[in-house]
């Protein structure tokens, strides 16, 4: 019997440092291509998308056995955030912080950020480790995208059901429950989805629903514009991102009849 399972734990290690080797060359070569050929190039500009899709969606991966260990810990994510946001250097991408001591001395909060493009998971990874204690948020549809859905759901990540809203609610409910009792700080894209011209769409209402629930601080954080990458021209240069930190947005003493009023208040504060 001893035998029969150190034999099939040899045999689960071997392919997983293979799947480790198989990934990391992947992903070296995406890094090369991504340096290749004239600006405008497709096939450059893709690779570089690719890379950072590629660097998440592999390490949360191969982190999942880890992760196991304490399923759904959002330190989990803390950690392979740690790793991933070193691809902002091979990308070429800075960021500057500001007012990062909000973060750092916030305990429980939901930070609300504007959405642009795929690379705002690496500002938010950036801020992983200020925030520290992060509950993600993601649409349900990524958990069905295996093996990186379930893998991230065991790193910690919370998945919403957009088109539910009593299951989103629950979700929400569960956060409220993170943040009062643990100081954790839900990070929230509030327009639901990418825009990646100046502006914002219109907010969604759950954050702020549940940040009235909980009595807790909105702390406003807000991208500046990546100007260095233009889809349409399949243009991704290297590039500077301003982050800026908003002051706290209290909620103590507010109920669901002030709601209209607060998303008001903050949209207008990000779009100023």
């Amino acid at each position: 019997m001893a035998e029969c399972f150190l034999c099939s734990l040899g045999w689960i290690l071997k392919y997983y440092l293979y799947a480790c080797a198989a990934c990391f060359g992947i992903f070296v070569l995406l890094t090369i291509f991504s340096k290749l050929g004239e600006r405008g190039n497709k096939f450059k500009y893709y690779s570089k998308y690719g890379m950072i899709y590629f660097a998440t969606q592999s390490f949360t991966t191969l982190f999942a056995p880890f992760s196991l260990l304490r399923a759904g810990n959002i330190d989990n994510c803390r950690i392979i955030s740690t790793i991933v946001s070193r691809c902002s250097k091979i990308l070429g991408i800075t960021w500057e912080l500001r007012n990062a001591q909000i973060l750092r001395q916030a305990k429980g909060a939901i930070v609300l950020t504007n959405h642009q493009s795929s690379m705002d998971i690496l500002g938010m990874m950036i801020l992983w480790d200020i925030l520290w204690k992060v509950v993600p948020i993601a649409k349900l549809e990524l958990l069905f995208l295996f093996p990186f859905g379930p893998s991230a759901w065991l790193a910690g990540v919370q998945y919403i059901n957009r088109k539910n809203r009593t299951s989103a609610m629950k979700v929400f409910d569960r956060c409220k429950r993170m943040m009062t009792q643990d100081g954790a700080k839900m990070y929230i894209y509030p327009e639901g989805t990418r825009y990646p011209e100046r502006g914002m769409l219109p907010f969604k209402k759950g954050a702020f629903h549940t940040a009235i629930e909980a009595q807790v601080p909105i702390i406003p954080v807000v991208f500046s514009h990546m100007y260095f990458i233009q889809s349409k021209k399949h243009i991704f240069d290297d590039g500077h991102v301003i982050i800026d930190t908003l002051d706290p947005i209290p909620t103590v003493g507010l109920t669901k009849a002030d709601l209209d009023q607060l998303i008001e208040r903050t949209r207008n504060a990000m779009l100023a």
